[in-house]
């Protein structure tokens, strides 16, 4: 497992797994990850405009916002008024038997979008966030033009339809995200 963004100078055992138990928070929660694309994409971003634009309760946004901090990859800058908040991007990547296993904030803002995006919730709803994960990696193919959207269905042993609905979400969160995402594979946009 490499680890990138904030802690790519860490080498301690223990830190590179309190990375992963952040990444899996981040990953598991949708409105903490949408506010972490929010703040990539927006940042340096006021508290009152995350509120504004999130349409999130004070008690709510702050608790993420804490959330964030504690987990390393928020940034405070008080020095400025109104104080702003900025967060770093992140990369994990595991190496399995089957290839490697990258996380980005692109797959983070996919999590995060399943609050907005009917598409991305049925789809998680129904398949889960390792698939959806799975299906980012093949929509990425996709682009690249080294797959089809009925091939990625076959992939993911989900309908076609299916296959192809989150082939075409997933390819609106690659557009949107990619100037944000360091990460992200060169891929003609």
């Amino acid at each position: 497992m490499s680890t990138d963004g904030h802690t790519a100078a860490r080498r301690n055992p223990e830190e590179t797994f309190t990375d992963l138990l952040t990444y899996a928070e981040l990953l598991n929660t949708p409105r903490l990850a949408r506010l972490y694309s929010y703040i990539l994409r927006e940042g340096p971003v006021d508290v009152e405009t995350i509120k504004g634009d999130l349409k999130m309760a004070h008690s709510t946004s702050y608790k993420y916002i804490g959330q964030l901090e504690e987990m390393g990859i928020l940034a405070r800058h008080d020095t400025e008024s109104p104080a702003t908040v900025t967060v770093t991007p992140i990369r994990l990547e595991i190496e399995t038997d089957h290839g490697n296993v990258t996380a980005t904030p692109t797959l983070v803002d996919a999590i995060g979008r399943q609050l907005e995006t009917e598409d991305i919730r049925v789809f998680v709803d129904r398949q889960g966030i390792a698939k959806l994960a799975a299906a980012l990696h093949y929509t990425l193919r996709v682009i690249d033009g080294e797959l089809t959207q009925r091939t990625v269905a076959n992939k993911l042993d989900v309908h076609p339809v299916e296959g192809m609905t989150i082939v075409t979400a997933l390819r609106d969160v690659v557009e949107a995200g990619a100037a944000d995402d360091p990460y992200l594979p060169d891929f003609e946009r």
